[in-house]
């Protein structure tokens, strides 16, 4: 395993007015992220939720994947489910890393827009050389700015050919745990 983890985070996020709230967690995103994370190595999948009924929307599924008809049906998917973790505030993850490797964790924000503190893939991936990092993934409108004020850096945006930049949170996960391992 390397250094990184991510974190799908549902609180504190921005809706399309850029106020702060809380989304809902979606079987779509559970699949797809757990799935990449354990695809491109990470060593945790955190899922940021401070409402205690969407920690039970992930415990259903997980335990689905684990113990009921679809760990019969798809036993790859209990693979990628193994690495799911619920917290209510994304600072419990970076304390989960901290306890289990003894070492400050370095985190990065993504969002579709550049900041100041942005690094790009390939400073991170040096980062990633030396330090366990946290790679925060918002969900709603993005990341509040309580977060992207607080985290060590925050990723350059993913551009493509166009100026459309609105990727789905899945996606853009895919394509940036792809671009830092690769």
């Amino acid at each position: 395993m390397s250094n990184l983890n991510t974190a799908l985070v549902h609180y504190p996020v921005i809706n399309k007015h850029g106020e702060t709230v809380t989304t809902s967690v979606t079987l779509f995103d559970l699949h797809d992220i757990a799935r990449s994370s354990v695809t491109f190595g990470m060593n945790s999948f955190y899922v940021v939720n401070h409402a205690l009924k969407q920690h039970n929307v992930v415990k259903r599924v997980t335990n689905f994947w684990d113990h009921g008809f679809g760990k019969q049906y798809n036993s790859n998917r209990k693979e990628a489910f193994d690495i799911v973790k619920t917290v209510k505030f994304w600072e419990e993850a970076r304390q989960d890393i901290e306890r289990r490797t003894g070492q400050p964790v370095i985190t990065i924000g993504t969002s579709a827009r550049q900041f100041k503190n942005s690094t790009s893939v390939k400073e991170a991936k040096e980062i990633i050389q030396e330090h366990p990092v946290l790679i925060l993934f918002g969900t709603g409108w993005g990341l509040s700015k309580e977060i992207t004020d607080t985290v060590d850096f925050m990723l350059d945006p993913i551009y493509g050919p166009t100026n459309y930049n609105h990727l789905s949170v899945r996606s853009a996960v895919a394509i940036i745990l792809y671009e830092l391992t690769k």
